[in-house]
């Protein structure tokens, strides 16, 4: 009956009313952001170092579930299903949002010499002093010649003598940045940075107006323009969030190296993005438009893909992981060799059992997938974890013992509010479903064979 009900609906019976909580819910998430923004630049004043790596754990946390949501939505016109159209209009709404981390990079670019040893390197041999940068690096022990040695003392200390400075390691160090910096330099990464945002907000943007736009003008001609634009848009969307991984994650290492790391960072964005658009259907499904949308039957669907993804995951952390243990390369060990010391061993530990582990077990029934309440939950823990591996990612390189400092949350609560805030000004501006889509219809109908 509720689908029947639906069928002749115009797409503004789809808006939240003006009087719902959620239409007025980006102006608590905007004044959120607002303090989180006032707060990080106390933190900037205290600690421009700490702060730095912060900012960057939260942005690669928060850009990750932008990302998720625009490859779900260049995913459904890739396929032409007809069963993820409820679901699509939630998504674009999240990538609507990429434009504002042109912004939200601005404090990354002015703390590129606290973040990437090779800008440090890269001024150093402008001025003709090579040895100032290792001096530079050794004050915090990233990225040193030694990590990977069994001599744990010297991690974070500077050298004694010159002559430390002109050991072996050292020279085959440096000589691996030098080779490097070609790629590796601050207008060659501001510049690929731009590329990498304009073109994400571009294609967050392209597919969510053309999408909107068809609400109102209906016709089959917008879906098959949007799913003739959607193999390109793919394309240069994994080249680009590959070498985004490359260039703002792996590069804080610049000596370790993983032909791998790009789809392992891909897979991050992937679940984080699933997570939250079951969580955000769920909150608003419980008291608006969506009530009589989205049925079990898509939610296990979702669900399905969820899980599939979670292990998809696994196996790429997994395999990482193995080729690298099994190699034993020094320049490859370093990686994990920073998230086994200093209080990391049990924090990796615990990731890896709550990141897949339980979430696995969880989700592995079929009967949690069609009890929307269980799936929500288990989407949730996700997101949770996603927030824990964005920290596994990149704190270890800010310093040598595990350390959860104040400044984190406020980036958190910075990034994430300004982020949201965005995203729920848009679900309360526009329709939360292509009601335009020729195969929406279709969708209502759904079930799961």
């Amino acid at each position: 009956m509720a689908h029947a009900q639906t069928k002749h609906r115009s797409p503004e019976s789809y808006r939240l009313p003006k009087d719902h909580p959620w239409s007025s819910a980006w102006k608590a998430s905007a004044g959120v952001g607002v303090v989180g923004l006032l707060l990080s630049l106390v933190a900037w004043k205290i600690d421009g170092q700490r702060f730095a790596f912060a900012w960057l754990f939260a942005f690669i946390t928060v850009l990750a579930v932008a990302l998720g949501a625009l490859f779900f939505v260049m995913m459904h016109h890739l396929t032409g299903a007809s069963w993820s159209v409820a679901w699509r209009r939630v998504a674009e709404l999240f990538a609507r949002g990429l434009p504002v981390f042109l912004l939200l990079f601005l404090p990354i670019v002015l703390s590129i010499d606290e973040l990437y040893p090779w800008a440090h390197h890269a001024k150093s041999r402008g001025r003709g002093d090579h040895h100032a940068w290792m001096r530079e690096v050794g004050v915090t022990g990233r990225a040193r010649a030694d990590d990977h040695g069994d001599d744990n003392e010297k991690r974070g200390s500077l050298p004694s003598s010159a002559e430390e400075e002109h050991t072996p390691q050292h020279a085959l160090h440096e000589a691996t940045i030098e080779a490097k910096l070609a790629y590796l330099n601050p207008a060659f990464f501001g510049l690929r940075a731009i590329l990498y945002l304009v073109l994400w907000a571009w294609l967050g943007w392209f597919f969510s107006s053309r999408s909107i736009e068809q609400d109102f003008k209906r016709g089959i001609s917008l879906s098959k323009d949007l799913q003739k634009k959607s193999p390109l848009g793919t394309v240069l969307f994994g080249l680009t969030v590959t070498f985004a991984a490359f260039d703002w994650l792996m590069s804080l290492e610049p000596t370790w190296y993983s032909t791998i790391f790009g789809v392992q960072f891909f897979s991050v964005c992937v679940v984080a993005g699933l997570a939250t658009i079951i969580v955000a259907t769920y909150l608003l499904r419980k008291s608006g438009p969506l009530a009589d949308v989205l049925t079990v039957e898509h939610y296990h669907d979702l669900g399905k893909l969820l899980f599939g993804f979670l292990v998809f995951w696994a196996y790429i952390s997994f395999s990482q992981f193995m080729l690298i243990w099994y190699a034993s390369i020094p320049e490859e060990t370093t990686y994990y060799h920073h998230r086994w010391q200093g209080g990391w061993a049990a924090y990796s530990i615990g990731m890896a059992i709550g990141h897949f582990i339980f979430p696995f077990l969880f989700l592995l029934s079929r009967n949690i997938k069609r009890r929307i309440p269980l799936l929500a939950f288990g989407a949730g823990w996700l997101l949770a974890m996603h927030v824990v591996e964005c920290f596994w990612l990149v704190m270890p390189y800010a310093s040598n013992h595990l350390s959860i400092h104040w400044m984190d949350g406020v980036a958190l609560l910075a990034v994430g509010g300004i982020y949201l805030s965005i995203v729920l000004f848009f679900v309360s501006r526009h329709p939360l479903v292509p009601a335009g889509d020729p195969r929406f219809e279709r969708s209502l109908h759904h079930e799961v064979v």
